[in-house]
């Protein structure tokens, strides 16, 4: 699979948004890890781990990238459009094992496997 990283901040807390393609199962996915000190009434799924992960949802497989955009906007998170345009990409080209950070003026770095 490919994964795509983001390191932004949430309600003041640091945070880490992955998003990317999982080339053997045919799907986006994407999560964004929590801070413990983020537990309130407005996260979607109570999880120790995550503010949000698609795999909480009822139809976790099924969602496409502007799916996750509006995710992303109710958690108002902003991320570099690049990450989408990426992603975007290795659907297309079937890519996996692509690991990319991601920086807030759309630059962005591979790391070798």
């Amino acid at each position: 699979m490919s994964r795509h990283y983001f390191d932004t901040f949430h309600k003041g807390f640091s945070v880490t948004v992955l998003l990317g393609w999982d080339r053997p199962m045919n799907y986006f996915f994407l999560v964004i890890e929590k801070p413990t000190e983020l537990i309130d009434d407005t996260m979607k799924v109570e999880s120790d781990d995550f503010l949000y992960s698609n795999l909480h949802e009822s139809d976790p497989f099924n969602h496409d990238l502007d799916y996750y955009r509006e995710v992303l906007r109710h958690f108002q998170i902003l991320v570099p459009e690049s990450l989408f345009i990426e992603v975007q990409h290795d659907a297309e080209r079937n890519v996996g094992n692509r690991v990319v950070k991601h920086q807030a003026d759309g630059s962005f770095t591979e790391r070798e496997l």
